[in-house]
């Protein structure tokens, strides 16, 4: 895997090493913070960049306002490291707040474990990844022999028939299940009772979430596990940019209303001070249901691309 950023400027080239910093500064002052011995031995063993800073697509459009996300998979030494939420909010929320930081970062938590045994069913996500990603940081500390480890398997060859028919029965599936939750949540939009208002929301995040994991099921066999709509809608963007027309024009005040979106996962469900309007409800309804009809059209081409590989 190769460690330079010479394709960058010096400007992002810095900026990805400020990044890289700011992960490695806060894990480390969490794990001396942990009052466990096994907490104390957690590692952080790799941060591999991804996506379009990695294979130069990247884009800043000033006048529509979009951006490539920077997208990290960080591979850590032990599964507990990968659930703790809070900390990795922390982190996020550091990175987004740091004005040393122009770009949204994108982070994918998983053990090594874990990742190799996708590279070893030759998993298209991360086999992607190892082949065109760019290592940022590595503990190359060695084993009490003094060999090598925390080695990343060889991505093995996927059986296309096999790929195929895993990604037709994801977009199947998770096509029935946003288009459910579209429809439960326009039927209520006219509605004027709070609660049912909120209810719609919550439909509507659904709706939206199903949608991004049905693309990135079925274009990659892989979704993280995460309710949150902005991690998801960075992802899909770093995938195909395509997606973010749903979202359009970006500007006040449909960026609020996205974020209202984003929140109704808890918030309307559980937060007496969440609040949202018809005029709302009616927006985020229509954008969700021109991200399904953008999503599937994308799933459709990616579906006949495997079909025509498996030679079905």
């Amino acid at each position: 895997m190769p460690h330079t950023l010479d394709h960058l400027s010096p400007r992002r080239r810095q900026e990805l090493t400020h990044v890289r910093d700011v992960i490695l500064e806060e894990l480390a002052a969490r794990i001396e913070a942990a009052p466990s011995a096994r907490a104390r031995r957690y590692r952080l063993l790799k941060i591999i960049l991804f996506g379009s800073f990695a294979k130069g697509t990247w884009f800043d459009d000033r006048k529509s306002g979009r951006a490539s996300d920077i997208d990290l998979l960080v591979i850590v030494s032990h599964r507990a490291l990968t659930d703790m939420s809070a900390f990795w909010e922390e982190v996020e929320d550091r990175l987004f707040h740091d004005p040393a930081i122009r770009h949204d970062v994108s982070l994918i938590i998983h053990t090594l474990p874990e990742v190799n045994a996708q590279l070893k069913q030759g998993q298209y996500f991360f086999s992607e990844i190892v082949s065109q990603g760019i290592l940022l940081f590595e503990d190359a500390e060695p084993d009490k022999n003094g060999r090598p480890k925390n080695i990343l398997a060889r991505p093995a060859t996927p059986d296309p028939q096999q790929t195929y028919e895993t990604a037709l029965k994801y977009y199947s599936s998770w096509r029935r299940t946003s288009q459910l939750f579209l429809e439960t949540g326009q039927v209520h939009i006219g509605k004027t009772d709070l609660e049912i208002q909120n209810f719609s929301a919550f439909n509507l995040h659904q709706a939206a979430e199903s949608a991004y994991r049905m693309f990135l099921l079925t274009v990659t066999l892989y979704a993280p596990a995460t309710h949150h709509l902005g991690k998801l809608r960075g992802l899909v963007r770093s995938i195909d940019a395509r997606l973010e027309d749903a979202w359009l024009p970006a500007r006040r005040p449909y960026k609020r209303y996205f974020e209202l979106l984003r929140r109704a996962y808890v918030e309307a469900r559980y937060s007496p001070a969440y609040e949202t309007t018809q005029e709302i409800l009616a927006w985020q309804a229509e954008r969700i249901e021109q991200l399904i009809e953008i999503a599937d059209a994308l799933c459709r081409e990616r579906l006949e691309r495997l079909r025509a590989e498996a030679d079905l």
